[in-house]
C-alpha cells in the first residue's frame, strides 16, 4: 500500500508520516499544496491519499480530490479541523472513503487507514486469477503491487489471521494475502505448520522456546500466543518429555 500525504500543517504532517511508517506502508511523499500533489501523483501514483481539506495552492483539498477522481480514481481520506455543513456537503460530493477530524489520536488514524486497506483489499478480490496469490509445494508467489514475489515456505516464521486476510511473517518481511487462516493451513505442509491459537499458525521448525507458564512461543525476533486448547497438540507433535 503506497500512501501520499497532502498536509500543510507541519505537526500533523509529521504525525501522519510516523504512523504510516509504523504501519509499514510505503510513503510516496509529503506535500503541502495542490500543484505538488498532482505532480507527485502523476510521477508515482499512490494507492491511498491522506489529505487535509484546507491546503495551499490553486485548489483546496476538495477541489483536488475532484481532479484526482476524474484522472486517477485514487481513494482519499479527508483530514480537517473544520467540517461545517457547507464544507461537509462539498467534501461529500468528492466521495472520500473516510473523514478524520483534527485533533485525532494515533489509534483513530491507524483504524481509518486499516479499514480503508481492508475495503480496498475486498474490492481487489475481483482481480483476474493470475493476479491472485499463488501457492506451490516449496514456495509462495505473493502479489506485491504488480509483481509476484517468490517466498520460500521454509522461511515463513508464522501467520496471523486478520479477518478474511492473513499476514505472513518471514524473518525479513511481512506480507498480506487475501486468504483466511484456514485456507492457508490447507495449502501449507501440515508436517511443519501447526495452529497455536485461533489467529496464529506457526512453523514449528522456527521455534526457539515455549513458555509453558505464560503460554507463548518465542522465535528469534517474534513472539506469538499459545492457547491452552492448542498447547497439548503442539507438545505431542514436538515429542515433549
Amino acid at each position: 500500500m503506497k500512501i501520499l500525504i497532502v498536509e500543510d500543517e507541519e505537526l500533523y504532517a509529521d504525525k501522519l508520516e510516523m504512523l504510516v511508517e509504523k504501519l509499514e506502508y510505503e510513503l510516496v511523499g509529503i506535500v503541502d499544496n495542490s500543484a505538488d500533489a498532482l505532480a507527485k501523483i502523476r510521477q508515482n501514483p499512490p494507492d491511498l491519499i491522506l489529505m487535509d481539506v484546507h491546503i495551499q495552492g490553486q485548489h483546496d483539498g476538495i477541489e483536488l480530490a475532484d481532479l484526482i477522481n476524474r484522472e486517477f480514481n485514487i481513494p482519499v481520506i479527508f483530514i480537517t479541523s473544520l467540517l461545517d455543513d457547507l464544507t461537509f456537503n462539498r467534501a461529500a460530493r468528492a466521495k472520500p472513503i473516510y473523514f478524520l477530524n483534527k485533533p485525532f489520536s494515533d489509534i483513530q488514524l491507524q483504524r481509518s487507514i486499516e479499514l480503508t486497506v481492508r475495503q480496498l483489499g475486498t474490492q481487489a478480490n475481483d482481480t483476474p486469477e493470475w493476479e491472485q496469490d499463488v501457492f506451490s509445494k516449496e514456495h509462495l508467489f505473493i502479489k506485491v503491487r504488480q509483481k509476484l514475489e517468490k517466498v520460500a515456505i521454509k522461511d515463513i516464521v508464522y501467520l496471523e489471521a486478520d479477518g478474511r486476510y492473513c499476514q505472513i511473517f518471514t524473518e525479513r518481511k511481512k506480507y498480506l494475502v487475501r486468504l483466511s487462516l484456514q485456507e492457508c493451513m490447507a495449502l501449507l505442509p501440515a508436517t511443519d505448520f501447526l495452529q497455536t491459537h485461533r489467529s496464529y499458525l506457526i512453523n514449528t521448525e522456527k521455534i526457539q522456546t515455549i513458555d509453558l507458564q505464560d503460554n507463548f512461543i518465542q522465535f528469534d525476533k517474534f513472539q506469538v500466543p499459545l492457547s491452552k486448547r492448542h498447547r497439548e497438540v503442539l507438545l505431542k507433535k514436538l515429542n515433549w518429555l
